[in-house]
């Protein structure tokens, strides 16, 4: 059990590591001649970046619930997660969807995986 508690605060900590690089990537003042990307772009990009970070984060917390599951298929469940976090679902609510979205994850490990999203996703 302490190993699991060790795996997921180091995920949490390397989570909101990331979370805060990404956030500081906001934009740069200077006159460039570049061409400004879309803010629809830029959202999708950050939004990439947060799945990415997130899926990364998961495997390594969480090696046997991501065993069997693609990228894709981890990402989902932040992505989901994220989704009913913005639609002020109650976290009770979303810990028990999370439970099943990460088939089998015990309550501990779907509680972690809920504050890592809900800090990805304000961020």
């Amino acid at each position: 059990m302490r190993t699991v508690l060790t795996r997921t605060s180091t995920a949490v900590l390397a989570i909101a590591a990331c979370g805060a690089l990404l956030s500081a990537c906001g934009g740069d003042d200077s006159d460039s001649a570049a061409p400004s990307p879309s803010a629809g772009a830029v959202d999708q990009a950050v939004d990439n970046a947060k799945a990415g970070t997130f899926v990364a984060s998961f495997r390594g917390a969480f090696p046997k619930l991501a065993e069997g599951k693609d990228d894709s298929a981890v990402a989902a469940i932040f992505t989901d997660t994220c989704a009913d976090i913005t639609a002020g679902k109650s976290e009770d609510d979303i810990v028990a969807s999370t439970e099943q979205r990460a088939s089998g994850a015990s309550h501990e490990q779907a509680q972690a995986v809920y504050q890592t999203v809900k800090m990805l996703c304000s961020a």
